[in-house]
């Protein structure tokens, strides 16, 4: 084989190659559901389903996974802010309240 027929012949392997890895990374074979990666967060799974999901976020590092774990957490934050502020002003209140009764 001549150079020009090596160097058509290792751009066509170049294209053609894929590994396991590419493969289901881009067809997202391996992907949970967000449902699952939400009960994964929250503590809900169990056994071989954790330990899975941990693997393909942590050792994989899935990046459309991750993403959706991130905005998983934020939803979450941002659903736990009224909660906060609403125990912030319980507490205030009944803390002025006790102010006043010790005055008293």
């Amino acid at each position: 084989m001549s150079d020009q027929e090596d160097s058509k012949q290792a751009e066509l392997d170049a294209k053609l190659a894929f590994t396991v890895a590419t493969v289901w990374r881009s067809e997202r074979i391996s992907c949970p559901h967000p449902h699952v990666l939400q009960s994964w967060l929250q503590g809900g799974l169990d056994g071989g389903a954790a330990e899975f999901v941990a693997f393909h976020l942590q050792d994989s590092e899935c990046p459309y996974c991750n993403a959706t774990v991130d905005d998983l957490k934020a939803r979450d934050d941002e659903a736990k802010l009224p909660v906060l502020k609403d125990m912030k002003d319980r507490l205030l209140r009944s803390t002025i309240a006790e102010l006043k009764k010790a005055k008293s």
